[in-house]
């Protein structure tokens, strides 16, 4: 007899989502995720128009509107595979089918230049959310129709891309700066780290969606750049909120591929 009496998913009154504030009919199948929710507001004069605006709280927010005549969410989940996580699983429940992550990363190899642009083919599952959703040996790979739509538009729009395996972690500080696993991994090949692209895309296998990610470069590992510490400034100031066009042309293409 199991103790456990919720149900899988819980709703507030009305059928809306606790973490995001949407309900059906708010969501669009094609989705951009973002880390925060200045990047929302602002992807808004992208959009033909904006049809649904709700603010949660919690870095949570959603927009959800035409582009080019073709309806897509957009919608801010904060920092962290936990969190993201949450935010996707209600995005999926309420419509979401394609989703594509807009972030920053890390890299781990010292010929990926700052500014450069990251499209994971697959994520180290270094982080503790995904070992719920699947075992260990299970893979974090990312579509590989989202990953060549991605490169070609992200090559399109004039930046040098790079494509391979990158890494998830928990641990910003922690886990980033201690040696032995920037060598560990940079001797594995890993392009970057950064903190929730594992969980996108092991909930999207897991639940029949498609993913993708497409992360710039703000800072480097190996030879200890970043635009926090004053290097290319420019990268912060207009943040990787520039992907977020191509990132919108790349959901077109694949809407008549995977829907």
């Amino acid at each position: 007899m199991t103790l456990l009496k919720l149900p899988k998913y819980v709703e507030l009154p009305g059928g809306v989502a606790p973490v995001i504030g949407c309900k059906a009919g708010d969501i669009a199948p094609l989705v951009i995720l973002t880390n925060f929710r200045d990047h929302v507001h602002r992807s808004e004069a992208l959009l033909d128009e904006v049809t649904f605006k709700t603010d949660a709280g919690w870095e949570v927010c959603t927009i959800t509107g035409p582009y080019r005549g073709t309806p897509v969410t957009v919608s801010s989940a904060g920092i962290g595979a936990g969190q993201t996580a949450n935010v996707m699983e209600e995005l999926i429940n309420l419509g979401g089918k394609i989703f594509i992550q807009i972030g920053a990363t890390g890299a781990m190899q010292d010929n990926i230049a700052m500014g450069d642009v990251v499209i994971p083919t697959a994520a180290v599952r270094d982080e503790g959310t995904t070992r719920y959703y699947a075992p260990k040996k299970y893979p974090a790979v990312s579509d590989y129709r989202v990953v060549a739509a991605l490169a070609a538009a992200a090559r399109a729009a004039g930046n040098r891309v790079h494509t391979g395996i990158i890494r998830t972690t928990d641990g910003f500080y922690a886990s980033q700066r201690i040696d032995k696993y920037v060598e560990q991994y940079n001797g594995l090949g890993v392009l970057s780290v950064e903190q929730e692209v594992a969980a996108i895309l092991t909930i999207a296998s897991t639940r029949g969606c498609y993913a993708g990610a497409t992360l710039l470069v703000i800072g480097n590992l190996v030879t200890g750049e970043h635009s926090l510490n004053g290097d290319k400034q420019e990268l912060v100031v207009n943040e990787w909120f520039d992907q977020t066009r191509f990132a919108l042309d790349t959901l077109l293409e694949l809407k008549n591929e995977l829907l």
